[in-house]
C-alpha cells in the first residue's frame, strides 16, 4: 500500500513524455470519491431507524450532502478536465487529504451525539476531517479553468469560517447545537464554492 502511494511521486520524467489523459484520471479519481461519501451515507444510516430520527438526523445529513455538493462543484464545474501534457500526479496526491478527511468525518459523524465520546476530541476529529478535504480542494486551484483563477479569497473565508466554528463547538457541548453550527458553516463554504460557477458554462 505504502508503495502505491509514493509510486507515483516518481513517474514524473516519464509521465512528461507520455502524458496521461487527464479527463480519464479525473473520472477515476472522482469516482472513488463517490464511492468514499457513500460509505459516510452508510456510516449516518444510524441516525435514520425509526427510534433515533430527529432534527439531528437531518442536519448530520445536511453536513455530508454540503461536503459533497462543495467536491462536486470543484471537480465537476471549476478544474478544467480538457488540460493537456500532464502527469497528473498533483491530482492523485491531493486527493489522499480528501480521501482521509472524508474517512475522519465517516468516523466522527457516527459517534458524534455518543454520550461516551469525548467532547472536544469528537469536534476535533471532525474538524480536522473537514479542513482535510478542504486542502485537497484548495489544492486542486491548480486544475481549475482560466477563468475562476482569480477567485481565490473563498478559501481564505472558508478557513475562517471552519476556525470559528471549531472553536464554538468546543464551547457548545450540546449535540443539537455543534451540529446546528457544523451544519451552517459547511452549507456556506459549499455555498461559496458553488457561487464561483458560471451558470452559462461560457
Amino acid at each position: 500500500m505504502i508503495v502505491s502511494w509514493v509510486a507515483p511521486a516518481f513517474t514524473g520524467k516519464l509521465t512528461r513524455k507520455h502524458p496521461i489523459i487527464f479527463s480519464h484520471l479525473l473520472e477515476r479519481v472522482t469516482e472513488l470519491s463517490i464511492v468514499l461519501f457513500g460509505e459516510t451515507i452508510v456510516g449516518i444510516a444510524g441516525y435514520f431507524t425509526r427510534q433515533t430520527f430527529s432534527v439531528v438526523s437531518v442536519l448530520i445529513f445536511l453536513i455530508v450532502a454540503s461536503l459533497f455538493f462543495a467536491y462536486i462543484a470543484v471537480f465537476d464545474h471549476l478544474v478544467d478536465d480538457k488540460k493537456a501534457g500532464e502527469t497528473g500526479n498533483l491530482l492523485i496526491y491531493l486527493h489522499y487529504p480528501i480521501i482521509f478527511g472524508v474517512s475522519m468525518v465517516t468516523v466522527a459523524l457516527r459517534d458524534i451525539t455518543a454520550p461516551t465520546v469525548h467532547h472536544a476530541f469528537a469536534m476535533t476529529f471532525l474538524y480536522a476531517g473537514i479542513g482535510l478535504m478542504y486542502l485537497g480542494l484548495w489544492l486542486a486551484r491548480y486544475y481549475q479553468q482560466a477563468r475562476y483563477q482569480t477567485h481565490q479569497t473563498s478559501y481564505v473565508v472558508i478557513a475562517g469560517l471552519l476556525v470559528v466554528a471549531y472553536g464554538m463547538t468546543l464551547v457548545l457541548v450540546q449535540p443539537l447545537a455543534t451540529v446546528v453550527v457544523t451544519a451552517f458553516v459547511s452549507l456556506a463554504a459549499a455555498a461559496l464554492l458553488a457561487r464561483q460557477i458560471d451558470p452559462a458554462g461560457h
